[in-house]
């Protein structure tokens, strides 16, 4: 299947159900499209592991000092739950951005590594987020999953194994490093999953560099070294960025004060507070809580 005749199909589906540019679920468990017809500001989103494909126009993502561009014919591997920056760089109403996006099954994964000899398929450097040129078998998997978006019956029979046969491809790719390692439980991509986990369990804690590395099992330069390698930035500025990402979901979907949302995802100080948001999101606290809820555009 051509990457045009999937990105007809996937706009065809979207005009018939009057959507925007906001990701749309497919009817496919997982399986969401994106389009957008124009290209976007930079906005905040946080990633838990994904694969999307994009079949038309071009996107990129910022973590710390990376930029990881993905288009057309391209795919992105997003292996840990993490928060980054995005925006649609290439889009237009003729020729929108067109993407599917799947969730990814991590216990799949590790089932299909303990199937085959991962470590054989290569040893790049692990990223939490990288993309590659996407090969005929993975568009030709994607496309038959999005087909069954209309095919109930078949759907309850050929789902799993479409799934499974995408996750194969995935696991095996020369961009799927960051799959491969996190199957090995020693890792320092597992080890590093593990702090993430805490981080995230605990963004509205103060939580010491010393602790996450024990948690990792590292020393603390260690960790810290492979932390940013990983993830593109600091420990320490992971957690910020995920307290301000929940502070603007708390303001502008529950309507928390500034002064309440800045207390709940830990801030001591609310002034400390909005000035931090002010740097991250360039908009005053105040002035984003009067906004509707951003999507996350994958």
């Amino acid at each position: 299947m051509l990457a045009e005749d999937l990105a007809r199909k996937v706009l065809e589906f979207a005009d018939n159900r009057k959507a925007g540019d906001e990701p749309m679920p497919t009817g496919v468990a997982g399986l969401d499209l994106v389009r957008q017809r124009a290209p976007s500001e930079i906005y905040p989103v946080v990633y838990q592991p994904i694969f999307c494909l994009v079949l038309q126009g071009a996107k990129e993502t910022y973590l710390g000092s990376r930029t990881v561009r993905f288009a057309r014919m391209e795919s992105l591997i997003v292996g840990l739950d993490l928060p980054a920056l995005a925006r649609v760089v290439e889009a237009s109403r003729q020729k929108p951005y067109v993407a599917l996006a799947l969730a990814l099954d991590m216990a799949l994964i590790r089932d299909l590594a303990a199937e085959t000899d991962a470590r054989s398929f290569g040893r790049e450097p692990v990223e939490a987020v990288v993309s590659g040129e996407a090969d005929e078998a993975v568009l030709d998997a994607m496309g038959r999953l999005f087909a069954l978006h209309d095919k109930p019956d078949a759907a309850r029979v050929l789902e799993p194994l479409i799934r499974k046969e995408i996750h194969y491809w995935l696991l095996t790719a020369r961009h799927g490093g960051i799959l491969r390692e996190l199957v090995e439980k020693d890792s320092h991509a597992a080890r590093i999953a593990q702090a993430i986990a805490v981080i995230r369990r605990g963004y509205a804690s103060s939580l010491r560099i010393e602790d996450l590395a024990r948690a990792a099992g590292m020393s603390g330069s260690a960790f810290h070294a492979h932390f940013k390698a990983i993830t593109g930035t600091t420990p320490l500025q992971f957690q910020k960025q995920l307290r301000l990402m929940e502070a603007r979901r708390l303001m502008q979907a529950e309507k928390l004060t500034v002064a309440s949302t800045a207390f709940q995802v830990g801030y001591e100080s609310p002034t400390q507070f909005s000035r931090e948001y002010a740097r991250h999101f360039g908009a005053s606290p105040r002035s984003d809580r009067a906004k509707t809820p951003a999507e996350a555009l994958i």
